[in-house]
């Protein structure tokens, strides 16, 4: 698709990009002078800290649980796995 800047080389998005207006776009200038535009979102500064990738692993890490499911389809099933969290105290 080809656009043409104005006189004051402005451009026009096409909607198709899904950038909206009032949305935060980061333009990077490539070393071979192509320009990529990138939608941002804002993060308050007291959270930057989850989006550091040392974090992110972290919360990955911890969301994934190692033991395997425990299914509880009968009376006998709860039985065995409320028994088996009591004995864990």
């Amino acid at each position: 698709m080809l656009l043409h800047t104005d006189d004051r080389r402005r451009i026009t998005i096409p909607a198709e990009a899904g950038i909206k207006a009032g949305d935060t776009v980061d333009l990077e200038v490539l070393s071979d002078g192509r320009i990529m535009l990138i939608p941002m979102a804002n993060v308050p500064r007291h959270q930057l800290w989850a989006w550091a990738p040392e974090n992110q692993k972290k919360v990955r890490d911890s969301l994934r649980d190692p033991r395997p499911s425990i299914v509880v389809k009968t009376e006998k099933d709860v039985k065995a796995v409320t028994k088996r969290w009591a004995d864990e105290d």
